[in-house]
């Protein structure tokens, strides 16, 4: 293969890869808790030297181009985002290191395929509103949010004044109806994003939530992405992308032109 069409394809790639990243940020900059995604790449080493040498009659120039790059795996964003005061008692936030725990269906249609047993469902998004059988849920998704004690809460349909603690302790009036679980996965690298505002924990090990962490009622934490930020790397993005194809054209036309010259004298 022409190796100069083979770097320019796999600019090309890594290109198209990285804008689909960046347009998934900047369409959740306005998204309630959403935790921008986070792409890194490397370097990937010509194959030759990649498989220690065994390739005698290689040439040593084409080895220092490189092998074009590698996709490390996507990391999320788990920066604080900045607090929003709503004035809806309902709106919960979170100030410092945690997440809320989602009731994680296992079974009938919004079960996920690809779920183990022992997963959970975290959540930084705080909007919550009361379904028809009174339990506090996810306003965008309805699942469910767990209390301390591992169970959804529920909040009475005659309940005239919500109030929440710092610490996530729920009343009405003065009388307690359950406190929210706010944990930690004991594994940051095993977080998967669900969608609908839920992140998946594979393995499901949690722990509790820093001292320092506080529960704000009537805020909601806004996204992490900078929006303009976000759409300059777009632009940047889009017009590598562009030079790239543009590349792979010229490298494509020299090859033809290789071929018609020298099949003139075959």
């Amino acid at each position: 293969m022409n190796y100069g069409f083979y770097l320019s394809t796999a600019s090309a790639i890594t290109g198209m890869r990285r804008l689909d990243t960046v347009a998934n940020n900047l369409a959740n900059s306005t998204t309630v808790g959403f935790k921008a995604d986070v792409l890194s790449m490397s370097a990937r080493l010509p194959e030759n030297i990649e498989n220690g040498g065994m390739y005698s009659d290689t040439n040593a120039a084409l080895d220092a181009l490189g092998g074009g790059t590698l996709f490390n795996p996507t990391q999320i964003d788990l920066s604080q985002g900045t607090l929003r005061k709503t004035g809806n008692p309902l709106d919960v936030a979170l100030e410092g290191d945690g997440f809320f725990m989602l009731e994680s269906p296992l079974s009938g249609a919004g079960a996920n395929k690809g779920a183990a047993a022992n997963d959970k469902l975290l959540a930084r998004a705080g909007a919550f509103s009361r379904d028809s059988r009174g339990r506090l849920v996810l306003a965008n998704s309805g699942v469910a949010v767990l209390g301390t004690n591992g169970k959804p809460i529920v909040i009475p349909a005659d309940a005239a004044k919500v109030r929440i603690d710092a610490r996530g302790n729920i009343f009405n009036d003065t009388d307690s109806m359950g406190q929210l679980a706010v944990v930690m996965p004991t594994d940051i690298a095993n977080l998967r994003k669900e969608g609908r505002d839920a992140l998946r924990l594979i393995g499901g090990r949690t722990k509790d939530a820093p001292t320092e962490t506080l529960v704000r009622q009537e805020h909601l934490e806004e996204s992490t992405v900078d929006s303009v930020a976000a759409l300059a790397e777009l632009v940047k993005v889009s017009r590598g992308i562009e030079f790239s194809t543009r590349l792979m054209q010229t490298q494509d036309q020299m090859t033809g032109r290789l071929i018609d010259t020298f099949g003139r004298f075959s």
